[in-house]
């Protein structure tokens, strides 16, 4: 039976691709959200706008991003003015992208208590259950879709002491999964603690989306999956509900593609789908669907598909993989190695 709870999604996307539709649609097939609110760039907005009206998908809200925390005074200059990092590794967007999950219930006016984020190139397949009926209590829950036998050990303790300075709690770990699921509950009550608890960390009235940004500053990074579920581990317990790696993560696979990689080239060929200049590619969720399931056939099917499109992911050497990269059959380095 299903759960009557009215909830919404919210996605940050930098740029609308080609799997946008089918994963907007696959989250409306699967989760059946009250909302999905959209987080983009003005550009990226007004393009979205367009393409969404033929779509089969959830009342769909498209928030353009500089404005977005305009209710409070800030904009997304603002906010990103306070980053002063030189060279590094990292952006003002990639911070702000950070801020606009946390800070999502600042910018919409009546989102749900509980709101799930979802990350915009993550298409769910032989998915999870992300509401589940126990004991009478609704638990809110996400899978742990990332192993963490690999990943830059500088960085994940970089991480680990923004947790333990900023929030004053022990950051949350297991044995075989990290906590950046490329998805999250966020509970609101949850979120305005943790944000009071930055405001008391840096002893200041500023807002905390400002001191957040700062405290890239002093730590060079933070991760903000990791510290929210960490302070709700520490804070309340009974609110966090997440799947085993086993459950979920051993069958999710990343890899490249931005509509020129292995999959997106398939997909065409199957579908005999000519590219014109005046049609952008763009397959419906019932057609990535069909797709994946004539390709793995009696193979079990992936529980989600995450569709890189930094080309970085081209250069990897097969150490630096994560494992959800190196197993995947839609990887070209991997690919490559076999050929060889």
């Amino acid at each position: 039976m299903p759960i009557a709870e009215a909830f919404d999604f919210v996605i940050p996307l930098f740029k609308v691709r080609w799997n946008t539709r089918a994963v907007l649609e696959g989250l409306t097939t699967h989760y059946q959200p009250r909302a999905i609110h959209i987080v983009t760039p003005e550009a990226e907005a007004r393009s979205l706008r367009e393409q969404v009206e033929s779509w089969q998908v959830a009342p769909l809200h498209v928030h353009e991003e500089e404005p977005f925390f305009q209710t409070i005074g800030l904009s997304k200059e603002s906010i990103c003015a306070e980053l002063d990092l030189g060279e590094s590794l990292y952006t003002p967007g990639w911070f702000y992208q950070q801020l606009l999950k946390l800070g999502a219930f600042e910018g919409i006016a009546d989102l749900s208590e509980w709101y799930m984020v979802w990350d915009s190139d993550l298409l769910p397949v032989a998915t999870w259950p992300i509401l589940q009926e126990v004991g009478g209590n609704v638990r809110h829950s996400f899978a742990l879709l990332q192993h963490n036998q690999y990943g830059n050990a500088k960085i994940v303790e970089t991480w680990a002491e923004w947790i333990r300075s900023v929030l004053k709690v022990e950051p949350l770990t297991d044995d075989v999964g990290t906590f950046v699921p490329h998805h999250m509950w966020f509970k609101q009550s949850h979120l305005k603690a943790f944000a009071q608890q930055v405001k008391d960390y840096y002893q200041s009235d500023d807002h905390w989306l400002l001191l957040m940004m700062r405290s890239a500053n002093d730590f060079g990074t933070f991760s903000e999956y990791w510290a929210y579920v960490s302070w709700v581990a520490a804070n309340a317990p009974e609110d966090l509900s997440f799947y085993p790696y086993d459950r979920y993560g051993e069958t999710t696979e990343r890899f490249f593609d931005d509509g020129t990689g292995l999959f997106s080239a398939a997909l065409k060929l199957g579908q005999a789908v000519a590219e014109l200049a005046d049609e952008p590619f763009s397959p419906s969720y019932e057609v990535v669907s069909a797709f994946v399931n004539v390709e793995y056939g009696s193979d079990e099917p992936p529980s989600s598909l995450a569709f890189e499109s930094s080309p970085r992911h081209l250069k990897k050497d097969e150490k630096n993989m994560h494992i959800e990269e190196s197993r995947s059959r839609w990887n070209p380095r991997m690919a490559e190695t076999a050929r060889t």
